[in-house]
């Protein structure tokens, strides 16, 4: 499993594009910083990639967003699109010890 860590927006970079272009269907992703944004849950953010997250995790890519950010960033589970879930500095811990590699966008 490799890891894929997301720090900028989706709005404001391509990063998480880039990153949906070439994840694998056994890997992670952990949004991170501005990068949590990406998990909304708004019909008003016009979010581009919902379509491909979905898609990505029904065929098994886990998707997660780091709770510090979300916090710092007033974003809770109720704000947050499915798949995604929350996990803490410890959860980050164990994804990057249990992944062969760690591949950051930004």
């Amino acid at each position: 499993m490799l890891l894929h860590t997301v720090n900028k927006s989706a709005f404001d970079s391509s990063a998480l594009a880039d990153c949906l272009r070439v994840v694998a269907t056994s890997d992670a992703v952990l949004l991170i910083e501005n990068g949590v944004y990406a998990a909304l849950n708004s019909p008003q953010s016009g979010f581009e990639h919902s379509e491909s997250i979905a898609q990505l995790s029904a065929d098994g890519t886990r998707f997660y967003v780091l709770q510090a950010d979300c916090e710092a960033r007033g974003l809770d589970d109720a704000k947050l699109a499915a798949p995604f879930e929350i996990i803490d500095d410890a959860g980050f811990v164990a994804l990057a010890a249990a992944a062969s590699a760690i591949q950051s966008w930004y």
